[in-house]
């Protein structure tokens, strides 16, 4: 039953396209987009040792087609409706030895139909939307996956009374050959009111999880509510800022089956690329988790890299998951897989066993499973594969815990209260007092904590050319199994405009953290930032910095580091960047180690319609982990037409590294803009890259075609 209804809810949307084609005077719509796209490449690998050749052909197809229409019925009730068909077809033919011809398939349709109904005062929305994927692969089974969708919503927005949301929504989940079916419902009710300088905010949400396959049932209800005031006094020179949020979340369970939680706390994202030795790296600042892709073309490096969660608190976690938009085939045993902790940022790493690696396909993700531990900080490490023509880029990580089999509830409690006074003694002076309670609560384990966290900061300008921050906070943990912690820090700086053009600023800070079980750790650093402006168009600026750390575990150490950059803008042509780092670390009972880094960028834009780049970096790091790497990128852009219809761009690159590893790649690209609603694409790359055991040569052409009306 569920095929058809598919099939017949496309052909009404495509039916609905034709005859409600917008007419002149309606505010109807319609947008009809195809993306056609043909690629072919080729490859021939070289054992170095055996001098064996291996020459495989790649050939892929792929065809999009999306089709929206909007048609307004009444000028408060509006239909949408419309579909996706997107399909891959990819032949590839390996030869040596023998050959092997092999091919696959997937074809996925995303029809969906939209009701809304929208006046000032109130908004209502209702739809259906299905999701149909079918994958089928040389010498394996063909299996579909769906997943089926109704949702409501309703928006009450009166004057002067509380905001209403109420939302529904029903997610089925199944496949075939049928292996699992799950159907979610979730309702969920929100209210926002604002009164003077009272927020009020409320919203309960309730889950029901039936996994159809083994009669396992999760229900979750979820209760959060919260109030925040905010006022300034004496004509604005004092102002407080307080809330109190309370939480409270139960987890009801029936039946066979791994009972799975959220870990208490979601946790901020954090990794390092690449992360050579996870077992003493820090995170990268400015990192993105949703910007890795764990597939690479040929014409990149493949390396380690780790992401991970920092849940701000220990919290107990086993398992993690994961998540892609689209596994698009892709089986976790692909890439090799480490999960790694440490309790304070201080600390060394320290790996923990998997007991479970599982592809979960009709969720999209990858999950790891291991001991249950109690951390705050934790860390997957993995490497990057390469695979011509893909993508595979993670979305998210969620962590979870496991309660026990015969659990049939956890219900958890959290409320949290803050304050925030802050004080404008006179126009150079300015202070502040925070404090943050939050008391935590969990059942049937009775796991019991708290957090204390207070602190102040003052803020003086002495003269137009110094100004002075201190600041100071003490956080303490309790936990009702004796855990805990109790940690102090502070930090002053001083910063000087002794010019317009030239800035310096000091700062000191100082961290003391002492856990009742892993010890104290005790931080100490001290950073110079000098900002130059030599003349129009040059500038530069120079940090200098140093750290002493004594963790809890592991030998003390210290690190110095200079950084170095400057930007010179010679004319309206030209345009140069260059960056310069090294960085020095002593550990007790280790030699000293260095690491450096440097990259040039200079642009020449001689024309409106040509610019011309080069990209030129290295790094060198010689401590425990010795690599180097060594890379320089050409760029040619040349737009013939004044508006920019025709664009063709050259690109030459060539990167190596000290693990004899190598690449060049020439990149050539034509995009012409045929007319407003056609595109066509043209690339090819030509290049070979080298390791220790093989050379690969490799070739591809790509040719695209986008209609959009």
């Amino acid at each position: 039953m569920r095929r058809p209804f598919l099939h017949i809810a496309f052909v009404l949307a495509l039916f609905a396209g034709v005859s409600w084609a917008p007419r002149e005077g309606q505010a109807d719509s319609l947008r009809l987009m195809t993306d056609l796209q043909y690629d072919l490449g080729e490859t021939r690998t070289t054992d170095k040792a055996t001098k064996l050749k291996e020459d495989v052909e790649r050939r892929e197809f792929s065809q999009i087609y999306n089709l929206e229409i909007l048609k307004e019925i009444l000028p408060t009730l509006s239909l949408s409706a419309g579909g996706l068909f997107d399909q891959e077809r990819l032949w590839t033919e390996t030869d040596s030895d023998v050959t092997v011809d092999s091919r696959s398939k997937e074809t996925a349709i995303r029809p969906y139909l939209e009701l809304a109904f929208r006046t000032p005062l109130l908004r209502l929305t209702t739809g259906y939307r299905k999701s149909e994927v079918k994958q089928s692969r040389t010498g394996m089974i063909t299996e579909q996956f769906f997943t089926e969708e109704y949702s409501a919503r309703l928006n009450w927005e009166p004057v002067d009374l509380p905001e209403v949301d109420f939302d529904f929504t029903r997610n089925s989940l199944y496949d075939e050959p049928l292996t699992s079916e799950v159907q979610t419902d979730t309702w969920q009710f929100r209210s926002r009111y604002r009164y003077r300088d009272y927020q009020f905010n409320y919203d309960h949400t309730t889950s029901d999880m039936d996994n159809l396959t083994t009669d396992f049932n999760t229900l979750t209800n979820s209760d959060n509510a919260s109030v925040r005031f905010s006022r300034q006094y004496a004509q604005g020179r004092v102002s407080l800022n307080s809330g109190l949020r309370g939480r409270r979340q139960q987890v009801n369970f029936s039946g066979t089956g791994v009972r799975l939680i959220d870990a208490a706390s979601p946790g901020t994202p954090f990794g390092t690329l690449p992360d050579d030795s996870p077992e003493t790296s820090d995170p990268d600042a400015g990192f993105n988790l949703g910007g890795v892709d764990l597939l690479l073309d040929l014409t990149a490096i493949a390396r380690t890299f780790s992401f991970g969660l920092d849940f701000d608190l220990p919290t107990t976690v086993d398992t993690l998951l994961v998540e892609f938009d689209d596994l698009n085939g892709h089986d976790i045993g692909e890439f090799p897989w480490r999960v790694l902790v440490r309790d304070n940022d201080t600390d060394l790493w320290r790996e923990l066993p998997l007991t479970q690696r599982r592809t979960n396909l009709p969720e999209n993700r990858f999950e790891l499973s291991f001991p249950q531990t109690r951390t705050r900080f934790i860390k997957v490490v993995t490497r990057q594969i390469l695979v011509e023509g893909e993508d595979l880029v993670i979305r998210r990580l969620t962590a979870q815990r496991t309660l026990p089999e015969d659990a049939a509830e956890f219900v958890t409690t959290d409320w949290t209260a803050d304050t925030t006074v802050s004080w404008k003694m006179s126009e150079r002076t300015t202070t502040g007092y925070d404090l943050l309670y939050r008391e935590e609560r969990s059942k049937p384990f009775d796991d019991w904590r708290s957090v204390l966290n207070t602190g102040v900061r003052l803020r003086h300008q002495f003269n137009d050319v110094f100004t002075g921050n201190v600041q100071g906070q003490r956080s303490e943990i309790r936990e009702n199994d004796g855990g805990g912690s109790l940690g102090y820090t502070a930090s002053a700086s001083l910063a000087a405009k002794f010019l317009d053009t030239f800035d310096q600023s000091l700062t000191y800070s100082y961290s003391r953290q002492n856990d009742n079980e892993s010890g104290t750790s005790i931080t100490n650093s001290i950073f110079l930032r000098s900002n130059l402006d030599l003349y129009q168009g040059w500038s530069l600026f120079l940090d200098n910095g140093h750290s002493w750390q004594s963790p809890a575990q592991g030998a003390d150490s210290q690190s110095t580091f200079v950084r170095l950059g400057s930007n010179i803008i010679p004319n309206r042509w030209m345009n140069f960047t260059l960056t310069y780092g090294v960085i020095w670390d002593d550990e007790e009972n280790e030699p000293r180690s260095r690491d450096q880094n440097g990259r040039l960028v200079a642009t020449w834009s001689p024309f409106q319609s040509l610019s011309l780049s080069a990209d030129l970096s290295f790094t060198d790091d010689d401590g425990r982990i010795k690599d180097s790497t060594t890379e320089q990128q050409y760029f040619v852009n040349w737009s013939p037409f004044r508006n920019g219809t025709l664009q063709f761009s050259l690109a030459y690159g060539e990167s190596k590294t000290s693990e004899m590893e190598s690449v060049q790649v020439l990149s050539p690209t034509l995009r012409w803009q045929i007319n407003r609603v056609t595109m066509l694409t043209l690339d090819y790359s030509r290049g070979n890259r080298e390791d220790e055991t093989e050379i690969i040569d490799f070739e591809s052409v790509g040719l695209g075609l986008r209609f959009f009306f």
